[in-house]
């Protein structure tokens, strides 16, 4: 994937959101926050503060993305010296939001790349502890190709499915034993099948997300997935 944030802007999808029933049955609903390509990551948080205004009435969490390989400058932002500052500051907008809207402040979770090294996980984590953030997404795509032989292991993009398996549940582990088992995980990376979500699980995610396996094995894989399990 190399298409950065394809959607059609936060307006429509406050729209889309809005028809959502609350109640039984509803889906929990998530959103992903993350900088346009534009904006320099020194003023990054306001983009954040900004998508998170407009959707916090209709979300049940939200996502803080600072780890896709398609947004310029974005990865940046996984560094201790602007991750602190980040969280810190969309922390803060979350509970403001709660207050002026009388509701729950949203838990936030913190969406991190697979290619980060382990010095560079442990400064994330850190700074996670450090905001009391709600949770980690372990993890995006990858610009690494170890392991690939195709023709087209060379273009350039974020990796998804089968290849970031492996990597995304080492991750997983890590965070589980760096955290004592206290920072939920939610786990993503190479998902198509029962036994992708129970090493997940085993490795120490509390819950797990499928994407790419989604578009191979369509959208009642998640079914045949819970009863298998």
């Amino acid at each position: 994937n190399r298409m950065g944030f394809p959607n059609d802007g936060v307006s429509q999808v406050v729209q889309r959101l809005r028809g959502q029933a609350r109640g039984q049955g509803r889906p929990i609903i998530g959103v992903s926050l993350g900088k346009q390509k534009e904006t320099t990551i020194e003023e990054a948080a306001g983009d954040y503060l900004a998508v998170m205004n407009d959707v916090f009435p209709y979300v049940d969490y939200l996502a803080v993305n600072v780890s896709s390989p398609n947004t310029p400058g974005l990865r940046e932002l996984q560094s201790r010296s602007f991750l602190s500052q980040l969280l810190f500051t969309v922390m803060d907008g979350n509970r403001s939001l709660a207050v002026q809207q009388n509701m729950l402040a949203r838990p936030l979770v913190l969406k991190i790349s697979p290619d980060l090294t382990w010095e560079q996980l442990d400064h994330v984590l850190e700074a996670a502890d450090e905001q009391d953030i709600s949770g980690i997404v372990a993890t995006n795509t990858t610009i690494m190709r170890t392991g690939l032989a195709g023709r087209r292991r060379s273009e350039v993009g974020g990796l998804s499915g089968c290849p970031l398996g492996e990597r995304s549940t080492e991750m997983i582990s890590y965070i589980w034993r760096a955290s004592g088992g206290r920072m939920p995980i939610i786990g993503a990376g190479g998902v198509t099948s029962a036994a992708d979500v129970k090493r997940k699980l085993d490795a120490g995610a509390m819950l797990v997300q499928m994407y790419t396996g989604l578009v191979y094995e369509g959208p009642g894989v998640a079914g045949r997935i819970l009863r298998s399990l």
